[in-house]
């Protein structure tokens, strides 16, 4: 039985459903890390927790998130009461700002003052080098650990779908340093606006564009 990691944010939380429908269970374990609001740090770290505490896995799926979200990793035994977008591992507690600059984070108590020295609120790409940095560790340790892997983000960053994703942040181009050769080509939320199967909130697209956005691509996954 192979063990199979899908990794994304919001959007990513059905991914292990996705690829059993499309893939099958019989010979994969979909083993499933996403969490609501997380951003790229988090995808990249859960990679890492996983392959420290329990083994390298057979096949590894990172679905990005936006440019601007930041994860703060705190000791284990923190909790912060009331807020939606964090999650206890072996090791800490992940903390996401669950959105940009103005994320979920922008009233949420003891948080603000936190996640507000970390944005500078005069510029909008405060952070996407960092992100762009998360892609590019997630990427090399598959390549390092010889794990087959591909990767996408649930938009494209170079061509922003709609308005509200203005706010997870968009680049012109991806760096040179970050390797492109295992990237699935394009985005399911992109995916979703050429289908015209628009999502209500303009994010988070239906499970059956998550399914047909992996039939569309099935020949470049790696298992």
């Amino acid at each position: 039985m192979k063990k199979n990691l899908v990794i994304g944010c919001s959007n990513g939380l059905s991914l292990d459903k996705d690829f059993t429908n499309v893939f099958g269970a019989d010979d994969h374990e979909w083993i499933n890390l996403s969490c609501s609001g997380m951003g790229n740090r988090f995808i990249t770290s859960r990679l890492f927790e996983y392959v420290d505490d329990i083994g390298i896995p057979d096949y590894v799926y990172l679905q990005y998130s936006g440019l601007s979200r930041i994860d703060i990793a705190c000791d284990s035994n923190i909790t912060v009461p009331g807020y939606k977008h964090q999650l206890k591992t072996e090791k800490r507690t992940w903390i996401g700002s669950g959105g940009g600059k103005y994320g979920a984070w922008r009233g949420a108590g003891q948080l603000t003052r936190l996640f507000a020295y970390q944005y500078d609120v005069k510029v909008d790409d405060c952070n996407y080098d960092l992100s762009l940095h998360e892609i590019f560790r997630g990427i090399e340790l598959c390549k390092i650990l010889n794990i087959p892997y591909n990767w996408t983000s649930y938009y494209d960053y170079t061509n922003l779908p709609n308005e509200r994703t203005q706010g997870d942040g968009r680049i012109d181009r991806f760096p040179d340093y970050i390797d492109m050769s295992n990237h699935i080509g394009e985005s399911p939320l992109n995916f979703a606006y050429k289908r015209g199967h628009i999502p209500k909130d303009n994010i988070h697209y239906s499970r059956y564009i998550g399914e047909q956005f992996l039939i569309s691509n099935k020949d470049k996954i790696n298992l």
